[in-house]
C-alpha cells in the first residue's frame, strides 16, 4: 500500500478529502502551533476584512498591554474595517486573549462563548461578530519560529 506523509498542513488541506476513510488510512492529528496576541487593538481589528458586515462594540480585558482595555467600536466588511475606541456601551465582553484566537477567523467568538470566554451584552451581536470574523481558510503557520 502507498504511504503518504505529510507534516504541518493545514486543518482544511485538500488531501484528507482524496482519501475514501482518511481517519483510518491516514491516522491525522492535530496541534497547536500558531497563536497570535493583539498589541494594538485598534489597528489589528482595523487592518482586516471581514466575512460580513460588523458595527460592534467590543468591551476588551487586557492587563498585560492595559492600553488596550476598554470599549473599541469595529466596524467593516469585506473591503475593510476601522476600529476606534467609544464610550458607547458594550455589544460584548471579551479579553484581548479571546480576540486573538477569533483574529485569524479558526475558532469562532460563538465557540468561545459557549465556553464561557465571550459575554453577549446585546442580542444578536454574538451571531454577527462571530460571522464576520469567519475565514474561508483555516489559518495555517508553513514555517516554525
Amino acid at each position: 500500500m502507498p504511504v503518504l506523509r505529510v507534516r504541518n498542513r493545514p486543518l482544511d488541506d485538500p488531501w484528507l478529502h482524496m482519501v475514501g476513510d482518511s481517519v483510518r488510512l491516514c491516522r491525522p492529528r492535530w496541534r497547536d502551533s500558531l497563536f497570535l496576541r493583539p498589541v494594538e487593538v485598534g489597528a489589528a481589528l482595523g487592518a482586516r476584512t471581514y466575512t460580513r458586515p460588523v458595527d460592534v462594540v467590543l468591551e476588551v480585558a487586557d492587563d498585560f498591554c492595559p492600553w488596550n482595555a476598554g470599549r473599541w467600536r469595529l466596524a467593516g466588511d469585506s473591503t475593510g474595517a476601522t476600529c476606534e475606541r467609544t464610550s458607547e456601551e458594550a455589544d460584548l465582553a471579551l479579553s484581548v486573549r479571546e480576540l486573538g484566537a477569533a483574529y485569524l477567523g479558526g475558532t469562532t467568538l460563538r465557540a468561545l462563548a459557549h465556553a464561557g470566554r465571550v459575554r453577549e451584552l446585546r442580542e444578536g451581536a454574538l451571531s454577527a461578530a462571530s460571522g464576520a470574523f469567519a475565514t474561508d481558510l483555516e489559518p495555517w503557520l508553513p514555517h516554525g519560529f
